[in-house]
């Protein structure tokens, strides 16, 4: 408790000479961008402070961190608060924009989509690697996905890898000939970190809160084939209706023969108010929370099994965004009168934004 009260009095205590005011841009001790504002408005400043273990280290960083002074008396010190923010060319293909009742999807169509591909065995001696969910890049570092792709599995299946820049999911082979000058070859990432939200409970009939982010190994490395989505992190994209919207699905799930594809498919979906799905889910007494989007319900096109964990994407002014993250559905999908349901990413891009910047910069000091 003692560190504790010496990082607070120090940081407190301490006058920038920085010339930054509230709000202004600011990069962290740790090289990240940041938002100058007042300690309270920071989580992240906050989970330091009150930190009962703090070290003299949270001192050195929370005092690094110092990028001005509020304006208007006493002259509150401004902390440069971690952001995350969209990778530069997220969301744009190199395609014009043009899964059961699905498109095939070219190869840089949604080059941010990626499978997760378990050890069905669990024996590192003796592994059945296999694709059993989708999610998609977010940055160079992590990936979305839904918790019950890491809750509600078998207990001796385990998460190997993301695979990204996939062709054919069911070829031993890693590279696919594009053209005689061309060769895509998949690239596929180790797991670091599982952080599953804290609130999923999987014996919850509605798998509210069914998100989870991945931290991967190493920096993945983009182009044309791998490449992330965007965020709704601005506020007019985030605010956009979902009724009567149009949206995409992409993923390798069950197709309308109930057979896994191959191939990656897309399909595109209408948006319906909650109100649809409850009622179409009531026998199996489930309802929507604020936190999940109705999408879908016309005979042939759905999500399905295996596409879950996958992105729900919208398309606006030529560039793709995430809406959502595939959750559950009827039992048989694509059935005329039964959206799919789906996370909404929007309400959870705090969570999302804590959970990726603490992570990064606690890694990165030294």
């Amino acid at each position: 408790m003692k560190s504790h009260l010496i990082v607070i009095v120090c940081y407190i205590a301490l006058v920038s000479a920085s010339n930054l005011t509230i709000n202004d841009d600011c990069v962290t001790p740790c090289g990240k961008p940041g938002k100058c504002v007042l300690v309270r408005s920071c989580d992240y400043a906050l989970g330091r402070l009150r930190n009962p273990n703090a070290s003299f280290k949270d001192s050195q960083y929370l005092n690094s961190s110092i990028c001005g002074n509020h304006p208007d008396p006493p002259h509150f010190p401004l902390t440069c608060c971690p952001v995350l923010l969209n990778p530069t060319g997220c969301g744009l293909i190199d395609i014009s924009k043009r899964i059961v009742g699905g498109e095939l999807t070219k190869l840089e169509e949604h080059p941010w989509a990626g499978l997760l591909i378990y050890d069905l065995n669990g024996n590192e001696s003796n592994p059945r690697l296999a694709p059993r969910c989708g999610g998609s890049l977010i940055n160079s570092r992590y990936v979305l996905t839904a918790a019950h792709c890491i809750v509600d599995i078998p207990s001796k299946w385990k998460l190997e890898y993301v695979r990204f820049s996939e062709w054919d999911a069911f070829s031993n082979d890693t590279c696919t000939t594009i053209s005689e000058n061309e060769k895509v070859c998949r690239q596929e990432y180790k797991i670091e970190k599982i952080i599953v939200h804290p609130k999923y409970d999987k014996t919850v009939r509605n798998k509210v809160h069914d998100i989870t982010l991945l931290r991967l190994a190493e920096e993945v490395q983009f182009g044309k084939y791998v490449r992330p989505i965007c965020l709704p992190f601005d506020e007019t994209i985030r605010d956009m209706p979902i009724d009567d919207e149009d949206f995409t699905v992409t993923g390798w799930g069950q197709t309308d023969n109930q057979t896994r594809s191959a191939f990656q498919l897309h399909v595109d979906l209408i948006g319906k108010k909650n109100d649809v799905c409850n009622e179409a889910f009531s026998i199996a007494n489930v309802t929507l929370e604020e936190t999940q989007i109705c999408v879908g319900g016309e005979a042939g096109k759905d999500s399905c099994k295996g596409d879950s964990g996958g992105p729900l994407l919208r398309f606006v002014n030529t560039v793709w965004y995430q809406a959502g993250i595939v959750s559950f559905g009827n039992k048989y999908c694509g059935k005329q009168g039964f959206p799919g349901i789906y996370t909404d990413v929007t309400k959870y891009l705090k969570w999302i934004e804590e959970e990726a910047n603490q992570l990064h910069c606690l890694d990165d000091e030294s």
